[in-house]
Parts: structure tokens; C-alpha cells; sequence
């Protein structure tokens, strides 16, 4: 197991990130299906079935006892690696919202693997560390044509009234399962959802701003650069919903 996380970040193998608590793994299938669609886009063979990867999934998380936590999956050699992921996120981190710092790299849109979840992100490893001196929690990638793609681990929205906004996936960012969630609930809700190009300045009038992913659930945003975001009630509604609720959530 060790020897396949060592390349972590520089490698090329699919992998998936899941959240789980005291009720079980959450969207175990939308998992399952995206990390079977990467393979597939890779055209690499993959016969793993859903049943065995819930198992599998389900007996490591019992043996780990833990109330909640994540888990980094991965299928290579035709066996599925499991281990634990760290949580970075935490109550004081949650009380003052994350802060992110704009990528000095910018990314590629036509590059395919933008648009799946692979171990071949390094940058996202550096440019966060390089935010993390800058006294940041994370970064902020644009494309190469200066729209807002997608923070360096999660997705980005925006909120406006009664409209809610999120980069356009022809952006170049990881169309994440958190994201497609959102999405769909925020219609539901009633709000205009709007997948846009947008431009830094087109972000400065926002009445708030949150990052989803897998691990974070729905966290809200306090800052990218010096554009601040002085509210986060859609944020804390949706953190409401059982599916979101995190424990850090106060």
C-alpha cells in the first residue's frame, strides 16, 4: 500500500476520496461510476464490481472505528487499496472560513485530465503549499483565459440573491459529486443556478461564497485574496441537510 501512495500527487492512477460517518459511507455509487468513467477515459481495464467495491469500502471503515473520517481509494493491480485520509478541516477553521490565495499556474482546459480524478496532482500539491506561506488555507486556480476554474481540492461557488454560481465545467475543473448535489438542491430550492465563466471581478459584488468536495461537505469561504464575503446563510442552510452536516459544522 505504501509503495502505491509514495507517487501521491505525481503519479497517474484513479482514485477516489469519500467521506464517512456513523451512518456509512456517503455516495458510495456516484463514486463508484466516476471512478469506473476514469478508467474508462484512460482506457484502462476495470472489472471491479459495484458490490465488491462497497465491501470493501464498508469492512475497511468498520475496522478503522472511528465516527468519521475519509478514505482514499484506489484499484491497482487489479486489487482495491484502501487507507485512510487526513481531515484538515476542523471548528476554528470552520468559524472563520477558508481563505484562499489566486494560483500563480494556471490551468489548462484542454487538458482531459483537469476533468477526472487522478493522483497526477502535483500542482495542486505545490500551489497550495505555496498559498499555505502566504498565510492562506488553500488557492484558487484560473484557466488559462482568466475564468475562476475550481479551488486546488474542491469546487467553488457563488451566491447573489437568489442566484447561485458555479464555474462552467469547460473550464477545466473536476466536475465533483458534492458540486452536482448542490446543484441540483439549489434548483430545487428555488435559486437560479448559473455554471458560468466568471472573471475575478465579476465575484467582488457576491453576497458569499463556498467550496464543496467530498471531505468538506459545503464550507463556506471568508476570503479570496482581498474580496471578502461577509455572509454564508445558503452555506449554513445546506449544512443543515443530514447529507452535508460535517461535525465541525458549530
Amino acid at each position: 500500500m505504501e509503495e502505491i501512495f509514495q507517487s501521491y500527487g505525481f503519479g497517474l492512477f484513479p482514485f477516489e476520496t469519500i467521506y464517512f460517518d456513523k451512518v456509512g459511507a456517503h455516495f458510495l455509487e456516484d463514486h463508484y461510476l466516476r471512478f469506473k468513467r476514469t478508467f474508462w477515459i484512460l482506457g484502462v481495464e476495470f472489472d471491479l464490481s459495484f458490490e465488491k467495491f462497497k465491501e470493501a469500502i464498508e469492512r475497511y471503515i468498520i475496522s478503522a472505528e472511528k465516527d468519521y473520517g475519509g478514505v482514499r481509494v484506489a484499484y491497482v493491480h487489479d486489487r482495491l487499496v484502501v487507507e485512510l485520509k487526513e481531515i484538515r478541516y476542523n471548528k476554528a477553521l470552520f468559524q472563520k472560513g477558508f481563505e484562499l490565495a489566486i494560483a500563480r499556474t494556471k490551468k489548462d482546459s484542454k487538458n482531459i485530465l483537469n476533468y477526472i480524478k487522478t493522483s497526477n496532482i502535483g500542482i495542486n500539491l505545490i500551489e497550495e503549499k505555496r498559498a499555505n506561506k502566504k498565510g492562506f488555507d488553500s488557492c484558487l486556480f484560473l484557466n488559462q483565459d482568466g475564468f475562476i476554474c475550481e479551488a486546488a481540492f474542491a469546487n467553488i461557488f457563488f451566491r447573489k440573491d437568489k442566484v447561485i454560481y458555479t464555474p462552467h465545467v469547460l473550464c477545466g475543473l473536476l466536475p465533483g459529486i458534492v458540486r452536482k448535489k448542490v446543484i441540483r438542491i439549489s434548483q430545487e430550492l428555488g435559486y437560479r443556478v448559473e455554471k458560468a465563466y466568471l472573471k475575478m471581478e465579476d465575484v467582488k459584488g457576491m453576497d458569499e461564497s463556498f467550496i464543496t468536495s467530498s471531505i468538506a461537505g459545503v464550507f463556506p469561504v471568508l476570503r479570496i485574496e482581498n474580496i471578502e464575503f461577509k455572509q454564508r446563510n445558503f452555506a449554513e442552510y445546506l449544512l443543515s441537510m443530514e447529507k452535508f452536516n460535517r461535525p465541525w459544522v458549530c
